[in-house]
């Protein structure tokens, strides 16, 4: 990428931290919501030595009684008040990594498309997406895990290119994090790394056997936090992840999984979450989660998908059809909280539509604005469409 590209990118992340710390300074009341205060006295009790892997809380729509606050977001908040007093330190943190999404966006749609108009496409979609005051504005834990997936995603990305073991693991890691980062996060980081091996495994299977391990050795923390505090897992991985009673009896477990029942309620949450009439279109007084100018540039980034790596595709689709697997599971519909991570998954799809269109009018011949993606450069020859 050309240095007036990473300014440039740098100047969008920037520019949106800004108009997100003026828009939320005017709008939000002196004190704090709830759950936000919940995160950032959690965080002042960090600061003053107590550092425990799960937090109690009150009550969340995740349980109806005590629950447990991811450590993520916690810590970051703890972070953001030890470099100053602020009003909203979640909001604050919830801003950076907001601004890092767009950032991220832009360096994913840049390396699959090849080209600034995608990047650009990608990142302005996402800073207009109206559904991203409701992940950011809570200043809680559910940005968090879309900047991880990003993160996952630009290491897996580099890894098809350049068979990088360091991008690779860097990859491990991030959904390694993504654990601990909201309640939708351990189930989502298992069906995200099980798909990596699917699309990687014809690839340098010693390195990403290494990155296995790594991504393995992430989950530790939270199997001494259990061996050492028992009495925590009903309330935390026993509602997020695999119930107890399950563990102890993995066969009850899969026969409770394929329950008709269950599955019917799981996929009808999961399909209501693809719903076309709330994804793009205002129900009453309450935004969309996405502009519906967005639509027809998903639908053309399918034209655009000839001429971009088959693997690279492959990841970006499936992810986005990954991530709210683990939110239907909670029984809450329209649960844009709990799969964050699609917002920005599914801006770089609209940014490859964009500069799909944008070759159409101007008649360009793909991929030759300011990278070209070619097999010297990273992609094999047997993942790549023909380019001329």
């Amino acid at each position: 990428m050309r240095p007036r590209l990473i300014v440039m990118a740098c100047a969008l992340a920037g520019a949106y931290f800004l108009g997100l710390a003026v828009f939320f300074s005017s709008t939000a009341p002196n004190a704090a919501g709830q759950e936000e205060a919940t995160f950032s006295s959690q965080a002042t009790a960090v600061l003053h030595g107590n550092t425990p892997l799960f937090f109690r809380s009150p009550p969340r729509r995740y349980s109806n009684g005590d629950t447990w606050l991811q450590p993520v977001g916690v810590y970051v908040n703890a972070l953001v008040q030890l470099s100053g007093r602020w009003p909203h330190p979640g909001q604050l943190a919830a801003n950076f990594a907001a601004a890092a999404n767009v950032l991220l966006v832009f360096l994913i749609a840049h390396a699959i498309a090849g080209t600034a108009w995608a990047a650009i496409a990608a990142a302005l979609t996402l800073m207009l997406t109206p559904g991203s005051n409701a992940v950011i504005g809570p200043g809680t834990d559910a940005i968090y895990p879309a900047t991880l997936v990003l993160l996952w995603l630009l290491g897996l990305l580099t890894f098809l290119k350049r068979d990088s073991v360091r991008a690779l693991c860097g990859a491990a890691i991030a959904l390694g994090l993504c654990v601990y980062s909201h309640p939708s996060g351990p189930l989502t980081a298992v069906l995200l790394w099980m798909f990596t091996l699917a699309v990687t495994w014809r690839r340098n299977r010693v390195s990403l056997f290494q990155a296995t391990i790594g991504f393995a050795v992430m989950w530790l923390p939270a199997a001494a936090w259990f061996y050492l505090h028992p009495n925590t897992y009903p309330d935390t991985f026993g509602r997020w992840f695999i119930f107890a009673a399950h563990i102890r009896n993995p066969l009850d477990g899969l026969k409770a999984f394929f329950n008709s029942n269950t599955l019917g309620v799981r996929a009808s949450h999961y399909w209501g979450f693809w719903d076309p009439s709330w994804l793009f279109f205002k129900d009453g007084g309450i935004s969309a989660p996405l502009l519906w100018l967005a639509a027809p540039f998903l639908l053309f980034a399918i034209f655009r998908a000839r001429q971009i790596s088959r693997d690279a595709m492959t990841l970006l689709i499936g992810a986005a059809l990954i991530v709210p697997l683990a939110g239907a599971t909670f029984g809450a519909p329209h649960y844009i909280l709990d799969a964050s991570a699609v917002l920005p998954l599914l801006a770089i799809l609209s940014g490859l539509g964009v500069d799909q269109l944008v070759t159409v009018l101007t008649r360009r011949e793909p991929l030759q604005d300011d990278v070209a993606v070619t097999a010297v450069d990273g992609w094999h020859d047997d993942d790549v469409s023909p380019r001329t």
